[in-house]
């Protein structure tokens, strides 16, 4: 009987035990997906207040991105009293956590999971942005040499499995060592751009769950150009970029040569934990429109959502604004939550009023400037793509971004009017150049102010586009607003509380529904 018993949990370890939880990345998914993050969550806090808490910064972070990979269980506040606070996202998500008196009894708690250290060199910072590219397939975590008598002593017993120290004589050195060593054996879907000496956590953890390429090569600096250019001719067709740029337009610019989207993310801190969330996303269908009549119809929009750290952070604490909802408005967003942060999409829309429209951010699934790309058929891939992750995002308008003056390409526009057939209608950056149709089937309205500051500056944007308006005909007005000096929802509510009776204030994609129904394109295609 014992050997009965014994064969009988034998098959069920081998047939019914689940196996251990893996990241997956399919073809064709623009994001990998984690295992399903654990219900209860360590919560830890991060800051970077002395040399110490620098160096603990990239120990943590490396700690997190090991650990998470099998099943993300550990989250890190890391902002200050201006952010989203540190529950704020474990309470939307449905977690609950505990905090450890001592963060490092993380390290203790986890230790089983930690095959050793990776010393970086602080004369040479670079190094940091390597040993982040090695703790996946060394099970390590990055170490200072500050936390090394710490680290290798009771009750952590480390060892040192890669000494950086003294390897390098300079930057370029650094990743060039990487080029050349490393990035044959690395996915080339993904390519991640982080300052070590800047970003010393925060996108840190996703790159290491990854084991993903992390550079910082500036395209206007000789020999970081040339090879900045070798990272980005290697990389898969329809690859992406993470993190971000030294500086933004050359970096932009850069990428959108080969092809390659940047999704701004360089200050998310919890992208392994939004990552493992549940992919289901309950969208809310458009509410009927307004009738189309002869006034001004007038749209806002709040920019900077293609960044995820901003939909992370700063546009969580403004969705708690008492006066979100109170106008119509257009949040922008990345279609590329559907793979990083699924959960966080899916509570967008289940907190939304009708008022509230989701749209995509700048240009489609990524950050790009389509009118510099010179591979048409990689243009088509990268808006055939943008349609599909829409599709299941729920999003039917996209801000196309060029330059901050720059119009869409009327060729550009006949592909996002051919590949992106459900779409409603695109914003472009030329401020005050009017409407066109693309393909007779896809209305391209310009900005009539493409980054507003503050409700002055939106009041006489509009004043100046509803100039000799002569209220035969309706007018159309789209009002983006930047949020990073003050510009809220209480913000878009007393500028629509500023206008007459001549003014309608709708959704942006109210709007476009109803420029279609004045140029007889269909409302709503499919």
């Amino acid at each position: 009987m014992r050997k009965i018993h014994a064969v009988c949990v034998l098959l069920f370890c081998l047939f019914v035990t689940p196996s251990m939880a893996q990241i997956k990345w399919p073809p064709g998914q623009l994001l990998p997906s984690f295992p399903a993050s654990a219900q209860v969550q360590d919560l830890i806090m991060l800051r970077d207040s002395s040399p110490y808490a620098s160096a603990e910064m990239y120990l943590f972070a490396s700690l997190k991105g090991v650990v998470n990979r099998k099943q993300p269980r550990i989250f890190s506040y890391e902002g200050d009293a201006l952010a989203e606070g540190p529950y704020t996202w474990l309470k939307s998500l449905g977690f609950k956590w505990t905090e450890p008196t001592d963060k490092w009894d993380l390290i203790t708690k986890y230790r089983s999971k930690i095959s050793g250290l990776i010393v970086y060199d602080p004369a040479q910072v670079h190094t940091i942005n390597l040993a982040t590219v090695l703790a996946k397939s060394k099970g390590a975590l990055i170490a200072s040499p500050l936390l090394l008598s710490k680290l290798t002593a009771a009750p952590y017993n480390m060892h040192v499995l890669v000494d950086l120290r003294g390897k390098f004589s300079s930057k370029l050195a650094v990743y060039q060592s990487l080029y050349d060593t490393y990035w044959p054996t690395l996915d080339h879907r993904l390519l991640i751009g982080l300052n070590p000496a800047v970003h010393k956590a925060a996108l840190r953890e996703y790159a290491v769950a990854l084991g993903a390429a992390v550079i910082w090569l500036d395209p206007k600096i000789a020999g970081e150009s040339e090879l900045l250019d070798k990272f980005l001719s290697s990389l898969s067709p329809g690859a992406t970029f993470m993190g971000w740029w030294p500086e933004e337009a050359p970096g932009i610019e850069r990428a959108s040569k080969y092809g390659i989207a940047t999704i701004a993310s360089d200050w998310s801190t919890n992208l392994t934990v939004h990552s493992g969330t549940s992919r289901i996303v309950h969208i809310k269908p458009i509410p009927p429109k307004p009738a189309l009549k002869n006034n001004i119809y007038v749209a806002f929009i709040l920019s900077d959502g293609d960044n995820l750290q901003f939909i992370e952070h700063a546009m969580r604490k403004l969705w708690d604004n008492p006066d979100k909802g109170a106008v119509p408005m257009g949040w922008t967003v990345s279609p590329a939550m559907l793979d990083a942060m699924p959960g966080a999409l899916n509570y967008f829309y289940q907190t939304a009023t009708n008022n509230d429209n989701l749209i995509s951010g700048p240009s489609g699934y990524g950050y790009t400037y389509p009118n510099n790309w010179t591979d048409e058929s990689l243009l088509k891939q990268f808006v055939a793509k943008t349609q599909d992750y829409n599709n299941r995002a729920g999003l039917r308008v996209i801000t196309i971004w060029n330059t901050i003056t720059g119009g869409i390409n009327p060729n550009v526009g006949k592909i996002y009017a051919a590949e992106a057939k459900s779409l409603l209608g695109l914003t472009a950056q030329n401020t005050g150049g009017g409407l066109t149709i693309y393909n007779d089937s896809l209305p391209g309205m310009a900005l009539s102010c493409n980054y507003c500051t503050n409700e002055q500056a939106m009041k006489d944007h509009i004043a100046r586009a509803a100039a000799g308006w002569d209220k035969t005909s309706p007018r159309f007005v789209i009002i983006q607003a930047q949020p990073w000096q003050g510009v809220t929802p209480t913000s878009f509510k007393n500028v629509a509380n500023s206008l007459n009776e001549d003014y309608f204030v709708v959704r942006p994609d109210h709007l476009f529904q109803l420029i279609r129904e004045a140029k007889g394109i269909a409302i709503n295609p499919q």
